[in-house]
């Protein structure tokens, strides 16, 4: 698939290029047509170290995607100088781009150290200010039309199409390896980034008001301060969301590496919860959380001695009462590293019952299991049923959903085995198998 990503990649090069071109005719068109006045030199350099400080400041959402701020200059200058200026004003802005690497601690000249990405990223937005840009020119308010409150429609129509596209071309990029698919990570895409973008939309439009104002522009180079501290703020917490990644996929590991006979059984899991917590209608945080605690419910394990693990026959009493505590010890561990409340009572309470038994609610008096565990619980015994262990060979999946049904209302919540029986028919009946 290499080729095509290639071909797609310099066919947007082209496009862009092309693109550029008619916008600098346009702009030069204006020239002959209005005298230069110093004021607007000022502005239009002004406007290009925003574009720069924005464009040189990214928010890294992982290890090759980033999002930039410098929407919020591009709104503000298509508004105030037009479609085609914003164009040419984007494109010179790629050349005074410079990367900080914190691994050797040395600056990098971006379209030296890696002129093909930087060269397409720019076509990419360039396409896409301009396919934006196409609405704004017919509902007008932009330019010498610019007013408040009639601009903020086009503003906001003109913001939303380049969004939209940017992440078409975007997505279209990883389509070309043939390693995704275009629906479903467009709405993956969409979820996470269109409405952390689409919040800068009223800055923009706040600094174009202030550019329209006599002197308007060192109005803006005031607010570049907070805007740059948004972004700093923007940036904390998405490395923050990926360090609680990381350290999820490095639990994980630690899980799979300690007992050989369960590794990839705690991705099942977490499929098979994840997919019963969506079709319970469950709060998209919660999901999430659900998600997270069964990748990390077996962390425990690691508290336990290998050689009860991975014993091939029946457990002594003894060594049995070893492997019930990997539920605290696992909820002690992730309590440390401050999961939620949500996540850290899924793992402590994924061996409960629905009936107040199993551990550690084992002799206590009953409790309500938490709904997230009684997801977990049921996920969690599925996939233990259908998957070879050192001490027995795997169950059919029939036997198991039969296991499964006659301990509805006494070992599993009865609305979540429902639920599990109809997710498992969805996935059998739009996959040929009930495995995910």
């Amino acid at each position: 698939m290499e080729y095509k990503q290639k071909i797609y990649i310099w066919t947007v090069m082209l496009a862009g290029a092309a693109t550029l071109g008619f916008c600098s005719i346009k702009v030069c068109q204006q020239f002959v047509t209005q005298p230069i006045q110093a004021m607007q030199i000022i502005n239009w350099l002004i406007m290009l170290v925003l574009l720069v400080l924005c464009r040189a400041l990214p928010v890294y959402i992982a290890k090759d995607k980033s999002i930039e701020v410098s929407f919020v200059p591009v709104v503000a200058s298509a508004m105030i100088y037009g479609l085609y200026l914003t164009v040419v004003l984007f494109f010179l802005s790629t050349f005074f781009l410079f990367v900080f690497d914190a691994t050797n601690r040395k600056i990098y000249y971006l379209l030296l150290k890696n002129p093909e990405k930087e060269l397409f990223n720019a076509a990419n937005i360039v396409l896409s200010i301009f396919i934006g840009g196409q609405p704004l020119i017919l509902m007008g308010g932009y330019g010498d039309s610019f007013s408040f409150p009639y601009s903020i429609l086009p503003a906001a129509v003109f913001a939303v199409v380049t969004i939209t596209t940017n992440l078409a071309l975007f997505i279209l990029y990883y389509v070309s390896k043939g390693k995704e698919r275009f629906i479903s990570m467009l709405s993956r895409t969409i979820s996470g980034v269109f409405p952390n973008v689409v919040s800068t939309i009223p800055i923009g439009i706040f600094i174009a008001l202030l550019l329209n104002l006599d002197n308007g522009s060192f109005f803006v180079l005031l607010f570049i301060l907070p805007l740059l501290l948004a972004r700093y703020s923007f940036k904390l917490y998405w490395e923050s969301y990926s360090m609680n990644m990381r350290t999820i996929t490095a639990l994980t590991r630690a899980i799979d590496a300690k007992d050989s006979y369960t590794s990839g059984h705690s991705e099942r899991v977490a499929n098979f919860a994840e997919q019963i917590a969506r079709y319970m209608g469950l709060p998209k945080k919660m999901v999430s959380e659900i998600k997270i605690a069964a990748l990390i419910h077996d962390v425990g394990k690691i508290g336990i001695e290998d050689c009860i693990l991975n014993k091939p026959g029946t457990l002594s009493r003894e060594e049995f009462e070893q492997i019930k505590k990997h539920p605290v010890i696992g909820s002690e561990i992730i309590e440390e590293i401050h999961f939620s409340r949500t996540v850290v009572d899924a793992v402590l309470y994924h061996h409960c019952r629905y009936d107040g038994c199993g551990y550690p609610c084992e002799g206590a008096v009953p409790i309500e299991q938490p709904l997230p565990a009684a997801i977990l619980a049921i996920a969690d015994a599925y996939d233990a049923m259908t998957s070879d262990r050192p001490y027995r060979s795997k169950l059919s999946d029939e036997k198991a959903i039969s296991i499964i049904n006659e301990n509805s209302g006494t070992q599993f919540d009865p609305n979540v085995v429902d639920a599990f029986i109809k997710v498992l028919g969805i996935t059998k009946s739009s996959a040929g198998s009930v495995m995910p």
